[in-house]
């Protein structure tokens, strides 16, 4: 963990969520790893089909498709 507040967020919050679980905002910028060769370790761990973030944009896609 940090020792300090990175990113100056009143009570060092990067997320928040209602009470039934869902994501409301988030503060780690998925959209910074929507392509494989975004993600700082990728030359290490391998190319991945998509990147991590995508993941995130897609099931929200797929939340808002089924009404």
């Amino acid at each position: 963990s940090y020792p300090w507040n990175p990113n100056g967020s009143v009570g060092d919050i990067a997320g928040i969520c209602d009470p039934s679980g869902r994501v409301f905002g988030l503060m780690p910028h998925p959209e910074r790893h929507v392509l494989p060769t975004q993600h700082p370790r990728w030359t290490r761990e391998g190319l991945q089909k998509q990147g991590a973030g995508r993941i995130i944009f897609e099931n929200a896609v797929r939340l808002m498709k089924k009404g």
